[in-house]
């Protein structure tokens, strides 16, 4: 075997291996947004996330954690104590629905014009699943979602 068809195979078998690598960069998150000055989501949009909760998460049998992120925004009047009250409101959520306050954490970054890529009154929770699953590490990765 000549040496660029050595070099052809090892990279096409590379390439086979990185695939079950690539398909297991997943995100499973809820986006919403609060009403200008508000504190809490809409009935709607709590609605919504307890059909995310059923539909996404729960098809998980472990969970690993949710992360809350909301932003600080002064200057279009999300205060600090306002980010907070809404953090709380969707970790209360959470708590309601099932998970441990354990699994919860939060961010409260400030809100950059120009820079940020949602808008101020954005929320936001990304879940992140337990072993097993389809991308965990090991030598027998779950090959399906339950």
């Amino acid at each position: 075997m000549s040496l660029s068809k050595y070099i052809r195979s090892v990279a096409a078998a590379a390439a086979i291996l990185a695939q079950p690598a690539l398909a297991c960069s997943f995100d499973i998150s809820f986006n919403s947004n609060f009403e200008p000055g508000a504190d809490r989501l809409p009935a709607s949009e709590v609605r919504r996330l307890a059909e995310w909760m059923i539909d996404d998460p729960a098809a998980f049998e472990n969970k690993k954690e949710f992360h809350i992120l909301v932003y600080e925004a002064p200057t279009v009047g999300v205060s600090n104590a306002l980010a907070r009250k809404r953090v709380s409101h969707l970790a209360h959520w959470l708590t309601t629905f099932g998970v441990p306050v354990s699994m919860i954490s939060m961010e409260i970054p400030r809100y950059k014009p120009g820079k940020s890529a949602e808008p101020p009154n954005f929320a936001h929770i990304n879940f992140m699943p337990g072993c097993p699953h389809p991308c965990c590490p090991g030598p027998e990765p779950t090959s399906q979602i339950r």
